[in-house]
């Protein structure tokens, strides 16, 4: 179906008609009706770009899978490609929900969906997945699972990421020292997610899929990332990385 034969028939679900062929709307049914209208206009849109954006670095995920020589890479790839999927499913319901009261009342705030560090998986220069690092020690008790751009146009070298995220293993060793005196040593995840729009100082920190409960350690790690820093900052744009970190033993 054409965009906008879709747009129409979504409209004629969510917008009010005149009352009668012969009557109009008041001035304040039509400017509740624009509204909506808008509302529903953005929030289409915006779901549409996110999906188009996520088919993009399907292909490029497929096209690694089918291509690399390196079966690390290869599992990368399969890996991505079902994350992307489940981020793909994400949209489909968002876009269901753009019909709801909630989307069309005025003053709505439409809003893109959060980034998706799960997803492991960004599109780069060259149609791969933009992978930083993986299975490496920071300490004895923290590694890195994987670390990979997961947003943003820009592009950084690999070890440029690499030093900025060593600059802030002395905070995060800290913080993890001070959760084993209250907590345990069984094997724990989190995601950290930080952004660079320049050299210095990474931006937009957040935790993402935590095993951990604690509190204070996660506001421990929120303020030990702020440590993380860049010689060198993205070519091209910001760019968005997230460290998948395994804490605790190795598992056997």
């Amino acid at each position: 179906m054409r965009t906008t034969a879709l747009l129409a028939l979504l409209l004629s679900l969510t917008l009010p008609a005149p009352r009668a062929a012969a009557q109009v709307m008041t001035p304040a049914e039509r400017a509740t009706a624009l509204e909506r209208a808008r509302a529903l206009a953005g929030c289409l849109d915006r779901h549409h770009n996110e999906m188009q954006r996520i088919l993009r670095m399907v292909v490029a995920a497929e096209r690694q899978r089918d291509t690399a020589r390196d079966e690390a890479a290869r599992r990368d790839a399969r890996a991505a490609i079902d994350s992307l999927l489940q981020r793909a499913a994400g949209v489909q319901r968002g876009a269901r929900e753009c019909l709801g009261d909630e989307m069309a009342r005025p003053g709505t705030v439409v809003r893109d969906p959060p980034p998706d560090p799960a997803a492991a998986a960004v599109a780069g220069s060259q149609g791969s997945l933009n992978v930083v690092e993986r299975d490496a020690a920071l300490t004895n008790t923290i590694h890195v699972v994987r670390a990979t751009q997961v947003d943003g146009q820009g592009q950084m070298d690999p070890g440029v990421v690499r030093s900025a995220m060593r600059r802030a293993v002395p905070r995060i060793e800290r913080c993890y020292g001070e959760y084993l005196d209250r907590g345990s040593m069984s094997p724990r995840h989190l995601d950290l997610v930080f952004t660079f729009r320049g050299n210095g100082a990474a931006r937009q920190i957040t935790i993402e899929n935590s095993d951990f409960s604690d509190a204070r350690f996660l506001r421990c790690m929120q303020g030990a990332a702020s440590a993380i820093r860049a010689a060198s900052g993205p070519r091209g744009g910001e760019a968005q990385f997230s460290y998948r970190l395994r804490f605790g033993r190795a598992p056997r």
